[in-house]
């Protein structure tokens, strides 16, 4: 690699175990980024976004809690120079076709991801090919205490059941 080329940060927020490794062994062996943190849902990349300003955000839009599409406007509010690489297992046809500004790719391509770190690099390479980032839609789920959630679910389902046994 020639030493005049510069290196870009990548935070990866996947939740599938072996779509998170597949994309993170493209992005190592890629050259050009080296990834600084991994988070398994889209809202810790949230966090994980404001806090580091990575150049490159790999997100997948199946992420449980709210989809990668559902936190875009909060991470570029926060971060507004990441770029974004939007993974879909199977198929990115529906990713392509949305009204985001990302760049989207197919975890079971892999040619497509290595496509698409390519020309996420040329685009770091030649700033005027920046996109404007999106305007801010906030999101109530964002700011939710998803443990919070969850344990008050639990607790009204075993509520039921009690009620259910004492019939």
């Amino acid at each position: 690699m020639d030493t005049d080329t510069r290196v870009f940060t990548v935070v990866i927020a996947i939740s599938d175990p072996g779509a998170s490794v597949a994309a993170r062994h493209l992005v190592q062996h890629h050259g050009r980024y080296e990834i600084v943190r991994e988070v398994p849902n889209a809202v810790m990349s949230i966090d994980a976004c404001t806090v580091l300003k990575p150049d490159l955000l790999v997100i997948a839009d199946d992420s449980p809690g709210l989809r990668g599409t559902e936190v875009l406007g909060e991470i570029r509010h926060n971060s507004p120079d990441t770029q974004v690489l939007m993974v879909a297992t199977y198929d990115a046809t529906y990713l392509r076709n949305s009204d985001h500004d990302v760049v989207a790719a197919t975890i079971a391509v892999p040619e497509t991801i290595n496509d698409a770190l390519d020309a996420i690099a040329d685009a770091f390479d030649s700033p005027e090919q920046f996109s404007v980032p999106e305007r801010r839609r906030t999101d109530r789920r964002v700011k939710q205490d998803w443990t919070k959630v969850f344990a008050e679910r639990r607790s009204a389902d075993n509520s039921r059941r009690d009620s259910e046994e004492t019939e």
